[in-house]
């Protein structure tokens, strides 16, 4: 398939975007989005920045047809996480060897977001007709919430009435047609403190919260989907903080826990089953307080079926591109899909180029090939969707 973008520019659209930082924290997208606007408008396809607040910058970007039709959105986050330690190249260097290209993001999720830039561009500079409009978001915020970022475009009607949609998080060019959902909590136990030589005098925050992680890791959960990667719920106490001083019986302790959520569950359940436990634990502790607090960031689990047009297209695309059959599964983590399927009612799948497993370590990076194959498949979406 003649893409109208060559191997070279491709390849050179992903390192740019490597080579801007756009750290998460502190979320300062403004050059990423800035870059990728000076880039759409240099291809006279019409884009605009949304600003989410000072720092957090999006990009929307708007590819119409000839003709009245159907939209298609595409989503893809432009914040990265911190480098962090132990790399071998310059995390922010695009280095290309051996067949991949490495950087903060290669992988989650520039190549992704990259990859739809330029079967856009292709698109454009090709002048095929297609029905509809093609709407694209490079959004901030995604690594902390998405608050900024697609959710603030979605309430603001930016995409919320899209027929269908893709979000170029990295699958290995397979297919997933629902993610897991996510509530983070934050519990305090409280007690009461003593001198540590009489301890019967206090109430021990620590050994409190102790059996309250001894119950939460003896739960057990009835949702399963085995379709998904992770077939099941999970919930994990991931920070802890407590004491004051060597000698003093802890009157606090503070605890943070993340759960993972399958179709049929929901915040309001999630918070039921934890609450019986601190209920059990509290009943005979008249000097024991347990407070729990969701966090207002959070991602509901969703699927939708395999026969969903966007699922078709995009299985067939793969096919026709690389002459393999995509694996269709469910992602054990969050994505942004969620918050575009349950605001906007909008059929979703996440696919993309990069292995996922590379994401947020030191090296990441993303196969030149498999990066370079991703922008057919999405030109080849796109006339099956809209043609």
């Amino acid at each position: 398939m003649d893409t109208f973008i060559t191997e070279d520019e491709t390849v050179e659209l992903l390192v740019d975007l490597v080579r801007i930082p756009s750290v998460n924290p502190p979320a300062d997208t403004q050059e990423c989005a800035a870059f990728i606007l000076d880039k759409f408008k240099g291809e006279k396809i019409e884009a605009e920045l949304i600003k989410g607040n000072d720092r957090q910058t999006n990009v929307v970007a708007r590819l119409r047809g000839q003709n009245n039709g159907k939209t298609l959105l595409l989503n893809g986050h432009i914040d990265v996480v911190v480098p962090g330690a132990d790399w071998t190249v310059d995390p922010f260097g695009g280095e290309i060897r051996d067949g991949k290209i490495y950087g903060r993001g290669t992988c989650d999720m520039k190549s992704g977001v990259a990859a739809m830039m330029a079967a856009m561009i292709g698109l454009k500079r090709s002048g095929a007709s297609f029905n509809g409009e093609i709407l694209f978001q490079g959004v901030a915020d995604e690594e902390t919430g998405s608050q900024w970022g697609t959710v603030h475009l979605l309430e603001n009607n930016i995409g919320r009435d899209a027929d269908f949609a893709i979000v170029s998080e990295p699958t290995s060019l397979n297919i997933a047609t629902g993610n897991r959902g996510l509530r983070w909590i934050d519990v305090t136990v409280k007690g009461e403190a003593s001198h540590a030589g009489r301890p019967h005098l206090g109430t021990n925050a620590i050994e409190h919260a102790a059996k309250l992680i001894r119950a939460i890791d003896a739960m057990q959960f009835e949702a399963r989907h085995d379709f998904f990667e992770v077939p099941s719920p999970s919930i994990s106490v991931t920070t802890i903080n407590g004491g004051a001083k060597v000698n003093i019986i802890p009157e606090r302790c503070d605890l943070a826990i993340d759960r993972r959520m399958m179709p049929g569950e929901t915040g309001d359940s999630v918070m039921a089953e934890l609450k019986q436990i601190v209920d059990s634990l509290l009943k005979d502790e008249k000097k024991l307080r347990i407070e729990m607090n969701v966090r207002p960031q959070f991602w509901d689990p969703y699927l939708i079926s395999e026969n969903e047009p966007v699922v078709q297209a995009t299985r067939a695309a793969v096919e026709e591109i690389v002459g393999v059959k995509p694996d269709i599964l469910g992602k054990a983590g969050c994505t942004d899909a969620s918050h575009i399927f349950h605001m906007g009612a909008i059929p979703t799948v996440v696919f993309g180029p990069g292995n996922e497993k590379l994401a947020h370590k030191p090296d990441e990076c993303v196969e030149r090939k498999q990066y370079v194959a991703a922008v057919p498949i999405f030109l080849s979406i796109f006339r099956k969707l809209l043609g």
